[in-house]
């Protein structure tokens, strides 16, 4: 996970490059939540963009905009 942020606007990216045996053993199931179109609903309300799939190389990306304060 990347988290920048300048003037202008804060960056947020993820990465999930893909199963992995030994992980996908250990990794407890978590609660559920209000997943991707809940972090959708929340980027578009301040302003911000949302974008979220499959990457070509496997796995998952999620990319967050958000304009910085007073930017809007």
């Amino acid at each position: 996970m990347t988290v920048e942020a300048d003037a202008r606007e804060v960056r947020i990216d993820v990465v999930d490059e893909g199963p992995s045996s030994a992980r996908s053993r250990t990794t407890p199931e978590l609660p559920g939540g209000h997943g991707l179109l809940g972090m959708r609903e929340r980027a578009m309300m301040y302003g911000g963009s949302f974008e979220a799939g499959p990457r070509p190389e496997g796995g998952f990306a999620v990319s967050v905009r958000l304009p910085a304060e007073g930017s809007r």
